[in-house]
């Protein structure tokens, strides 16, 4: 018994590694390691409920017995096998933690504060999926029940949340793993962590009852903790969209010493060296339309989304690649904020192809005028690189007066997100 449980254990740390691991993704991004960590016990949960259910189907109390000298309670074995089970999954899921919480500290990175709840929270969560499996393999000591439960945990898990996200009900953050919309500024709150845990706990208290109880009366009674969990844990959790709200500290903006003016927020301060140079020549380069901006500062909406913005303030979206270096579209820095001349990308619907291509191309002209360029990356995708090349044709003949009002009026409307900004570059 102890080599199966240690086997589920290096299972699920080998699984919850696995499903963190991404190379692409910045170390700096601790609470982000975090909470993707989090969200993958919801692939995990059914998996290790399955695996444990197995386990629970085999009449380990009675075969413990027959190997030991004085024979002890049925609670007191179960007791052996439970806390067994479910502190090697316990200590698996944090092990899996490991590589990410090491490439974290070494980006020196912004550290937010309870950053170790949702691990425990895990912890406790996986280990919960073990002596709920363990105790419903003994009620049900079928070969189908670890199947059944492994498919069912992952359609609920799977499914819940795409068929009532929107209704962001406190009941979706019942299913294991899952947190409402997050990013990387999000920390889960503490009515989350409290509500979770309570169910975790109750969840568990079940799986002991199923367990250890020999009369079917006892088992009868294994409903209660679940339903008194249920009722405590929907008294406490927020909203699903409330879960994890923003960090206000992580959002903070760092700005470099000198003008202008160059920040960014304080998750992402280690980059800003990389970014001061570029930046400020961007900014000396929009100097050539009037009004033009007079800081960069890093922007926290969503890519794409409507923003409020100013016209003395660029709002740059990073992205920072898994070796610490700002990524960028198809060029540089400083090309990446003269495109849509120093505006946000933002004016069309997601799905809206046609529109973001026209919005695309209209960004891509007004930077090539910016740069003194006449013809666009080779890496641009052919629809929007037609409409580049001819609007860049149109935009040449004009006199030059002309063109600095046409790409001035584009970024009126690009700060207005508007999405006729193709329009106003080539309309006679």
């Amino acid at each position: 018994m102890p080599w199966v449980a240690a086997l589920t254990a290096v299972l699920t740390a080998v699984l919850g590694w696995a499903l963190l691991a991404d190379a692409e993704r910045w170390g700096g991004l601790w609470m982000a390691a975090v909470l993707v960590h989090y969200h993958n016990l919801g692939l995990l949960w059914p998996l290790v409920l399955a695996g444990c259910a197995w386990l629970g189907r085999r009449d380990w109390p009675a075969r413990t017995e027959l190997v030991e000298s004085t024979p002890r309670t049925r609670a007191a074995r179960a007791a052996l096998v439970a806390v067994l089970v479910a502190g090697l999954l316990a200590l698996g899921w944090m092990l899996s933690l490991l590589d990410g919480a090491a490439r974290a500290v070494l980006a020196a990175s912004y550290q937010p504060p309870g950053w170790y709840w949702p691990v425990l929270l895990g912890a406790l969560g996986v280990a919960t999926a073990g002596v709920l499996g363990l105790g419903l393999g003994r009620l049900m000591p079928s070969r189908l029940t670890g199947p059944v439960l492994a498919f069912g945990g992952l359609v609920m898990i799977i499914g819940s949340p795409l068929l009532w996200e929107e209704t962001n009900s406190r009941a979706l953050l019942l299913i294991p793993g899952h947190l409402g919309p997050t990013d990387e500024y999000s920390a889960v709150g503490w009515r989350t962590v409290i509500g979770q845990a309570a169910w975790f706990v109750a969840l568990a208290a079940t799986g002991w009852v199923l367990l250890v109880s020999g009369a079917r009366r006892t088992r009868l009674l294994a409903a209660l903790p679940a339903v008194l969990g249920l009722a405590v844990a929907l008294s406490v959790l927020p909203p699903a969209d409330r879960a994890a709200p923003r960090d206000p500290h992580a959002a903070e903006l760092v700005c470099a010493d000198g003008e202008p003016r160059v920040c960014v927020t304080r998750l992402y301060e280690p980059t800003l060296p990389q970014l001061v140079d570029p930046a400020r020549r961007a900014l000396t380069t929009l100097r050539r339309l009037p009004q033009p901006p007079t800081a960069v500062i890093q922007g926290t909406a969503r890519y794409g989304t409507f923003v409020e913005q100013r016209h003395d303030t660029v709002q740059l979206s990073l992205t920072v690649g898994g070796d610490g270096t700002i990524s960028t579209g198809t060029g540089s820095i400083e090309e990446d904020i003269l495109d849509g001349a120093g505006t946000w990308k933002c004016g069309a619907a997601d799905d809206d192809t046609d529109t973001w291509n026209r919005i695309d191309a209209a960004r891509t002209v007004a930077g090539l005028w910016l740069r003194d360029r006449h013809s666009p990356p080779e890496t641009l995708w052919e629809p929007v690189r037609a409409l580049v090349d001819r609007a860049m044709t149109f935009l040449r003949a004009l006199p030059v007066e002309a063109q600095t009002a046409r790409v001035a009026a584009m970024r009126e409307a690009a700060l207005d997100c508007r999405s006729d900004l193709y329009d106003i570059l080539t309309n006679p």
